[in-house]
């Protein structure tokens, strides 16, 4: 059973940060894009905090256009020329450029209290103050809140109750809570404030509601430019027409969906989002095309996984190589998929986005 093919100018495999970021740059230059994905992107499950090299101009450019289109989404982020050392739900910190100035609890914060709600896994308010109290002379209250009312299912009653609790039973200025399960909670947390009189934010957070609110976020500006989202698309296979790919065959169960294309970014993620494979000992293009190799790295003690860790496909002027080492024209890889973009290497959020801004030049160009 067949889906319906399409012809677009630019096919993205991968719906993360790096597949987003270069799927929106080409069509914000005019061109027709459809973005493919089959499962929860790694972006999904991160704190939904990022770091930048500010210093790189590509990151003025992408936080101005990104930012705008964020904030037309209900979204306030604004990004800091020198790093904000944020907390996390551990009481770690981490350092992020990206930031919502009113939102997010950082290390200046003083006279702190961390609530918890029972039931909610993400936050911890005695984990969180006993870890927190290792580092700093001033450790946060731990209290817990058990919640009568849902965020989702009940807004109004949940934030009254527990704007009165915030404003009876905390006497701290800062309150931290766990993230709330909304794409843009903040209209919430500002009536929070409001009828408590609190500083009210949240703790950095992943495998939870930030990194799904920044992969909504991001899914939010494609859409906006006309970007085709194709959800539950694998890709099965690629044709090759010479030294440049032409159509590819994406799987959904067990339908298919041919799509032509003029140029082709893989944005898979490495071995530990499924972009690349396992094969014996070694990492694998899972297509058998492309050639891929791992990077120096250190900080693993085991170097067999150092080296699958750090495994990414080789690219010639950003294009790819296939095994036989021949460059593909138009097929750009972008993100973590990239020999040298993936962990353990350093490489964060901050660093995948900046490289797909950029990749996406390299694709307009085998246009």
């Amino acid at each position: 059973m067949s889906l319906p093919s399409l012809d677009v100018d630019v096919l993205v495999v991968g719906g993360g940060a790096a597949g987003l970021t270069a799927a929106s740059r080409l069509a914000l230059n005019g061109r027709s894009v459809a973005v493919a994905s089959s499962a929860t992107p790694a972006t999904a499950l991160s704190t939904g905090r990022i770091l930048l090299d500010v210093d790189d101009p590509a990151a003025e450019e992408w936080a101005s256009f990104t930012l705008a289109q964020f904030r037309r989404q209900g979204a306030y982020y604004v990004m800091s020329k020198k790093p904000v050392v944020a907390m996390t739900n551990l009481g770690t910190r981490m350092r992020q450029s990206i930031t919502s100035p009113l939102f997010d609890w950082t290390r200046t914060d003083r006279n702190v209290a961390v609530v918890g709600f029972i039931g909610n896994c993400d936050l911890d308010p005695d984990l969180v103050a006993r870890e927190v109290g290792r580092s700093r002379r001033a450790r946060p209250r731990p209290y817990w809140f058990s919640p009568s009312y849902s965020p989702e299912l009940d807004r109004d009653l949940f934030v009254e109750e527990l704007g009165r609790a915030l404003m009876q039973d905390v006497s701290e200025e800062t309150v931290v809570l766990p993230p709330m399960p909304q794409r843009s909670p903040y209209d919430i947390m500002a009536e929070l404030r409001k009828r408590s009189g609190k500083n009210v934010v949240e703790a950095a957070t992943p495998l939870s509601w930030p990194g799904r609110r920044l992969q909504s976020l991001l899914e939010g500006v494609a859409a906006r430019l006309g970007v085709t989202l194709l959800k539950d698309r694998r890709l099965a296979s690629i044709q090759l027409d010479g030294g440049e790919a032409s159509a590819a065959q994406l799987s959904s169960g067990g339908r298919s969906q041919r799509v032509d294309f003029n140029a082709l970014v893989l944005a898979t993620g490495n071995v530990t989002s499924g972009g690349l494979a396992v094969e014996g000992r070694d990492i694998v293009d899972p297509l058998g095309i492309f050639q891929v190799a791992s990077s120096p790295a250190s900080g693993i003690a085991s170097r067999h996984l150092l080296s699958a860790l750090s495994s990414g496909m080789v690219t010639r002027d950003g294009k790819a190589v296939t095994r036989q080492g021949s460059t593909l024209r138009n097929v750009i890889p972008v993100g973590s998929l990239v020999r040298g973009m993936s962990y353990p290497l350093g490489r964060g959020l901050g660093d995948v986005v900046l490289q797909a801004w950029k990749a996406a030049l390299v694709a307009e160009d085998a246009l």
